[in-house]
């Protein structure tokens, strides 16, 4: 994990690293319990359903976006934290009382611009299998939480092809929203 006043730092100078982005997204997991995986479709070596062993309330979900692998994810993370809404997250964690921003990045899914996502196949109202496909990545989301009063971790972050009942950043935008409040700075 990172203290704030050091991912505000490096944010700031645009010097957060992919390797910086993968430990962030390890330690966050690992050490504050947030959400699994980060939505990452994992090896072949663990089945791709892995995933929601942790969580069984994603299984029943009608689509699930992932990203295809931790080094994806890492370099998504990385690019929309080396933005300026990504500067802005940091600064704005650095503030007494916020705790947790939420970024809508284009400029994190021009890093990837393919993810994988999993759909439930139902007949007649009844569960009756699963698919995962290919889509473009429109934008990343990803939302940092303040931890024990002095880190910052990544609740989760996950690519999308369209968000549900919000508005979607224009081209060219990135969107920081804090509480009820909405921020757009160019994407990168």
């Amino acid at each position: 994990m990172f203290s704030v006043a050091e991912l505000s730092q490096r944010t700031r100078d645009r010097s957060f690293t992919v390797a910086d982005a993968r430990r962030l997204i390890e330690r966050s997991y690992y050490l504050a319990g947030t959400h699994a995986d980060v939505h990452i479709q994992l090896g072949v070596l663990r089945p791709p359903d892995y995933h929601f062993q942790d969580l069984p309330q994603y299984e029943e979900r009608h689509l699930h976006s992932m990203f295809r692998s931790l080094e994806d994810a890492s370099t998504a993370v990385a690019a929309g934290l080396n933005c300026d809404a990504g500067a802005a997250a940091g600064r704005f964690l650095g503030v007494t009382g916020v705790n947790r921003v939420a970024l809508y990045s284009r400029s994190a899914a021009g890093a990837t611009p393919n993810m994988m996502v999993r759909s439930a196949i139902a007949s007649m109202g009844a569960r009756t299998g699963t698919m995962y496909g290919d889509h473009q990545t429109l934008l990343v989301v990803m939302v940092l939480s303040i931890y024990g009063g002095q880190y910052v971790v990544l609740t989760t972050a996950y690519p999308t092809h369209g968000l549900s009942g919000r508005p979607i950043p224009p081209e060219g935008t990135d969107f920081l929203e804090y509480g009820n409040q909405r921020f757009a700075y160019p994407a990168v």
